[in-house]
């Protein structure tokens, strides 16, 4: 796996900003946006909070129990979950049971089940 952590931060902060931007044409760092659609934001905050608390396995298991694959707007939610989990640093990731490592594998995994993984290919040569 990739060892320079703070690559893998920005790797995950891109990957999601690219997803998200060809997908949804919206952009993750441009203020004012809705992180989420309104139908899915009381969720996407309750991630949020739970990852803020440290509840990381926690909330990577809701939302992946929660995954609505017909739901274009989940995925755009969970590419932002791992997103925020990518800003995290490696000491608080590792305080609450979770690595970086897990953090890109979680990513690969949903862009996997949304249809996207041919475009992870050039991420992981």
């Amino acid at each position: 796996m990739i060892e320079d952590k703070d690559y893998i931060m920005r790797l995950v902060h891109e990957i999601a900003r690219m997803l998200i931007r060809m997908i949804f044409n919206r952009d993750i760092d441009r203020e004012g946006e809705l992180p989420v659609a309104e139908e899915l934001l009381e969720r996407y905050q309750t991630y949020m909070a739970m990852i803020d608390d440290g509840q990381i396995n926690e909330a990577e298991n809701r939302l992946l129990d929660e995954m609505d694959l017909r739901a274009p707007a989940y995925f755009e939610m969970a590419l932002r979950f791992y997103e925020k989990l990518g800003s995290k640093s490696e000491e608080f990731l590792e305080e609450h049971d979770y690595t970086q490592d897990e953090v890109l594998d979680g990513m690969k995994y949903v862009v996997d089940c949304y249809g996207y993984g041919d475009l992870w290919d050039p991420v992981s040569r």
